[in-house]
């Protein structure tokens, strides 16, 4: 029964993933220039925390928007970054309105709205297109969406980093906020952080997972598959 639910699931993610955001950058070098610094800030978290990121989608969030900012001298310093990259900018990032950055589409439809905020669920719903169950499909940039439904926020997304510039030693990288933690594992892992944190691990050991349901594989029926933002 939960790999029939989960085979429908996907089936409606893969429907719903196909709609085209209207917020497209214009070629090839200005996805290219998204692209690293997306995978970069998101990796970043992990050696220093912003006060934005507080579970999964607010990481996606923050690595989405910042990767589209001009990243000059001031926003550097601002950002505290570990180490400063030498990407290029997107030159053609979506135009802000005249008090928001509309960046996230949040409903179905060629005149659908856009908004700040998203959550897991609506950034995957709207604003990516399926690739595939196998996690081993996954590029840089993609995002693995697993959905437990037992949990409170069922809906979680991991950001696949691939090689990553503070960590060199393999190209499997994949770093995830984990949201609020209740007070029991707060305290198991000696730490007061119950508001969670970010954690990263290699594509090889989450694989093997010691709790199956967090496994990407095809016989996990809460891993919903690897997801690419449209953008």
């Amino acid at each position: 029964m939960m790999m029939r639910a989960a085979a429908a699931l996907v089936a409606a993610f893969t429907c719903s993933s196909m709609v085209v955001a209207a917020a497209r950058l214009v070629d090839e070098s200005d996805r290219a220039a998204f692209r690293a610094w997306f995978v970069f800030l998101a990796d970043a978290q992990f050696y220093r925390t912003t006060d934005d990121v507080t579970d999964c989608a607010a990481l996606v969030r923050h690595a989405y928007r910042e990767a589209l900012r001009a990243h000059t001298p001031e926003w550097v310093r601002r950002a505290r970054l570990p180490l400063a990259p030498a990407f290029p900018d997107v030159r053609h990032p979506p135009a802000p309105g005249p008090s928001l950055w509309p960046l996230f589409r949040v409903a179905r439809g060629p005149h659908s709205p856009y908004a700040e905020f998203a959550d897991a669920r609506t950034l995957v719903r709207f604003n990516t297109r399926f690739v595939a169950r196998e996690a081993q499909a996954a590029r840089p940039g993609d995002l693995l969406y697993f959905r437990q439904p037992d949990q409170r926020s069922p809906d979680h997304l991991m950001v696949f980093v691939g090689r990553s510039m503070f960590e060199r030693e393999a190209d499997d990288w994949i770093v995830y906020h984990t949201g609020p933690l209740d007070a029991g594992e707060a305290a198991s892992r000696a730490t007061s952080a119950v508001r969670g944190e970010v954690r990263k691990i290699r594509l090889t050991d989450l694989l093997d997972h010691p709790s199956p349901r967090w496994r990407p594989t095809r016989r996990n029926p809460r891993f919903v598959g690897v997801f690419r933002l449209a953008l």
